[in-house]
């Protein structure tokens, strides 16, 4: 057992809990983030929902909270055929598991974004996208890893109009619907390396001519982990020349290559420092500090829908998992053989839970981050020795209504 004689943070092993004592004897307990748990849950008649706690966020350039939709670079306008950076993680030992994009959708079921655009609310029309990894210092040779899924992309509102422009929609006037997509990596027990160039890639035909790549901005947005060029990004592309309003004036090469966003006049990549807004998580849960009377910390999780239709959700609720013959964490969800024996249930809280849905999740994964939801688990201070949850991992139940 290590000791203390202040609360410091402490590197431990994921979803290890370690408690520090201070020298008179009462615990100040450093913790790891809750153990995985999983649960399950029947929305309606419609589809079955697997709930389970998201690993360790090593690179996020997403927008928090996320807004109804950013800037946008168009692959229908452009000629490109894939968009993306040059990063370096969060060292991490564990594979990845998800990779999070936002998109933009300016496609109107009927009409168009620039007049006449009718949707049918919840109406989607299909895109395969493909997520692609290379080595940095091999970006236009084959993928080190690569996932390709189609994605069910909602066509935008329906045009209401704003003080300024009847082809938008929504007082903010917006044109574009922005649209987080999940690729799932978790198969392929994939490490990613210290610095890797990713590329999204799309053919931008049919509907897909008017789905866009969301941006954010640089340094502002990267949260974790850190761009290797600020101020660049790589483009593919069938046409000669991406054009003014875009990166800059740049004749395409042949193959995926690097490009300066630095603006030329008016123009430029949006501004000079845009880049895609994308999120790499790994499959383990991060190792986070929780101490009686310390912060709270943040839980991420995800959703997936296992049927074919939107399932409809008002909350979700997430609970410490416990034995209730003695009140005792669980480790394992159900399992009173992994009863922490003394580590009280009561002792653990959260905040902003349950975390409000009240809206339609599409088939497959959708990522409830806590930038967003603002869902966070905190240790309560009893006063009391609370010892008992040393090397503990504390389950976490989810469930849905």
């Amino acid at each position: 057992m290590n000791f203390f004689k202040t609360h410091r943070k402490l590197s431990v092993t994921t979803i290890a809990m370690v408690v520090a004592i201070s020298a008179g004897g009462i615990a100040y307990a450093f913790f790891t983030s809750p153990g995985g748990g999983t649960g399950s849950a029947q929305v309606g008649t419609a589809a079955n929902l697997s709930i389970h706690q998201d690993g360790m966020t090593v690179y996020d350039s997403t927008i928090a909270p996320q807004p109804g939709n950013t800037p946008s670079f168009s692959f229908g306008g452009t000629g490109a055929t894939e968009l993306g950076n040059q990063v370096t993680p969060v060292v991490s030992s564990s594979p990845l598991s998800t990779v999070v994009v936002d998109m933009s959708s300016w496609a109107c079921q009927t009409g168009n974004w620039y007049g006449g655009c009718v949707t049918t609310p919840g109406s989607f029309y299909q895109v395969p996208i493909t997520l692609n990894i290379y080595n940095s210092n091999s970006p236009t040779g084959a993928a080190i890893a690569s996932v390709t899924k189609t994605f069910n992309i909602p066509f935008r509102p329906t045009s209401t109009g704003c003080p300024t422009d009847n082809t938008a929609y929504s007082a903010n006037c917006y044109h574009g619907l922005l649209v987080p997509i999940t690729f799932d990596f978790s198969s392929q027990n994939f490490v990613l390396p210290a610095n890797f160039v990713y590329g999204i890639a799309y053919s931008a035909v049919g509907d897909a001519s008017s789905l866009n790549v969301a941006l954010s901005t640089e340094p502002s947005n990267v949260t974790v982990g850190h761009d290797t060029t600020p101020g660049t990004v790589f483009v593919a592309g069938t046409q000669g020349d991406i054009g003014p309003g875009e990166v800059t004036n740049s004749p395409l090469g042949s193959g995926f290559a690097q490009y300066s966003t630095a603006a030329v006049g008016n123009n430029g990549f949006g501004s000079t420092w845009n880049i895609p807004a994308v999120q790499f998580n790994v499959s383990n849960p991060p190792a986070i500090d929780l101490y009686p009377g310390g912060a709270a910390q943040p839980i991420n999780f995800t959703v997936t829908n296992l049927g074919n239709v939107n399932a409809h959700v008002g909350s979700i609720g997430i609970a410490v998992a416990y034995d209730p013959a003695n009140g005792y964490v669980e480790s394992t969800p159900g399992d009173t053989n992994t009863d922490v024996i003394g580590c009280n249930a009561a002792w653990f809280g959260f905040h902003n839970v349950p975390v409000s849905v009240n809206g339609n999740i599409p088939p497959g994964p959708t990522d409830y981050l806590s930038t967003a939801t603002g869902a966070q688990i905190y240790m309560a201070e009893s006063n009391t020795v609370q010892d008992a949850c040393q090397g503990a991992a504390v389950g976490l139940v989810f469930s849905s209504n």
